[in-house]
């Protein structure tokens, strides 16, 4: 008998995203095939700390956070290669690890950290590298470099805390005096996080300031955009497989005209209820009969080209704003593994690709991406100290 590869899921972590992420995680636990693979839980707690063991498998045992961690192992990953594997905290044997699967949302998972912690330790994981996650997790440098590369994106102006803290009138005057961004409604968002969090429409001058103040709780700098009033937005998953592949495309329908973080988790079928399928429970029409072909063409071609100009890997959802009135398309953000893999998208796309498969592709991924790492040579010796 074939023995099985162990996986370590790596889930939870440090950003105010921490609950999307386990309900992520639980959802690709699930569709890990357990005859190829041995699944390793790992959770990383608010605090910091790494903990294993069965129990993380189980929805309700989160409710029992931070006292039932107790019940579980801590472990860490060193940052030494060699070791292959998690090592237990209070002492003993070190745990294998074939391949490390993170299943983060914001920051400190998504943005490069864990996987520059991967870099160091000399470890397969799934995913894209450090400089793909950190460009593609801050959306101002994102939509910069894409912009300078020819795919299209809404201007906008980026305002670091220290700015607003240093005068507020006239961070809002320095806002509404740009080109562009004299008229109202604006989009204002943390510039580093995802699921909505910290995001407000403006419609006035006045509510720059509130909602300036609401993005600095959870983030050091704030994005500002103009809003497409007449809008369809429109979603699309790539991934990497002999070349870049796309996914159908979906259509997100929002009852309030803004995809908010209670809409995205907390409508009915999603968290409250105690079985939240995160953004699979959205109201969205997948691979619209009616959408023009013209449209869904250059949704899926920006979007491949934008996947490998950002040198990204594994599986990752783009999403595309169309502003029906003056019929342009504009890129919007780039939501890279291990925050989104779409897999609702490919369950609907021809030929189907389920979950598994999709899970199965990233760890072949990962593994070939570690193999053509570690072919490189990088002992030159110590000449120059020698002299």
């Amino acid at each position: 008998m074939t023995k099985r590869m162990r996986v370590a899921v790596l889930f939870g972590g440090r950003s105010v995203e921490h609950e999307i992420s386990v309900i992520s995680a639980l959802q690709r636990m699930l569709a890990i095939d357990p005859a190829r693979y041995d699944t390793l839980r790992v959770y990383i707690a608010p605090n910091g700390c790494w903990y294993t063991g069965d129990s993380l498998l189980d929805r309700s045992f989160y409710a029992s956070v931070p006292e039932g961690l107790s019940g579980l192992q801590e472990v860490t990953l060193l940052p030494k290669p060699g070791i292959n594997g998690l090592t237990p905290v209070n002492g003993g044997a070190v745990i294998p690890v074939d391949v490390f699967l993170p299943v983060f949302h914001g920051q400190y998972g998504e943005d490069g950290c864990i996987q520059g912690l991967f870099e160091m330790a000399q470890v397969p994981y799934t995913g894209s590298n450090v400089p793909a996650s950190a460009i593609t997790m801050n959306k101002y440098f994102c939509k910069m470099f894409l912009g300078a590369h020819g795919v299209p994106v809404l201007p906008a102006v980026l305002l670091s805390r220290d700015e607003a803290k240093r005068d507020i009138d006239q961070a809002v005057r320095s806002i509404v005096s740009t080109e562009g961004f004299r008229d109202f409604p604006l989009f204002v968002k943390p510039c580093n996080l995802g699921s909505s969090i910290g995001v407000s429409k403006v419609t006035e001058a006045a509510g720059l300031a509130p909602a300036l103040a609401k993005v600095f709780k959870y983030d050091t700098h704030a994005l500002v955009e103009p809003c497409v009033s007449d809008i369809m937005e429109i979603n699309v998953s790539i991934r990497d497989h002999n070349g870049t592949i796309a996914s159908v495309v979906e259509i997100p329908v929002s009852q309030s005209g803004v995809l908010s973080y209670e809409e995205k988790y907390l409508r009915p079928g999603g968290k409250k209820s105690g079985n939240s399928q995160g953004m699979a429970s959205l109201s969205r029409i997948i691979d619209p009969p009616d959408l023009d072909p013209g449209i869904r063409d250059a949704v899926t071609e920006f979007a491949r080209r934008s996947f490998a100009l950002m040198g990204c890997s594994g599986v990752a959802r783009l999403d595309f704003i169309y502003d029906l009135g003056a019929g342009k398309l504009y890129f919007n953000e780039l939501n890279a593994f291990p925050g989104s893999c779409a897999f609702y998208l490919w369950a609907k796309s021809r030929p189907r690709v389920l979950y598994t498969e999709l899970i199965d592709g990233m760890i072949g991924a990962a593994l070939k991406t570690y193999s053509d790492f570690a072919s490189l040579d990088r002992d030159i010796g110590l000449r120059a100290l020698k002299k």
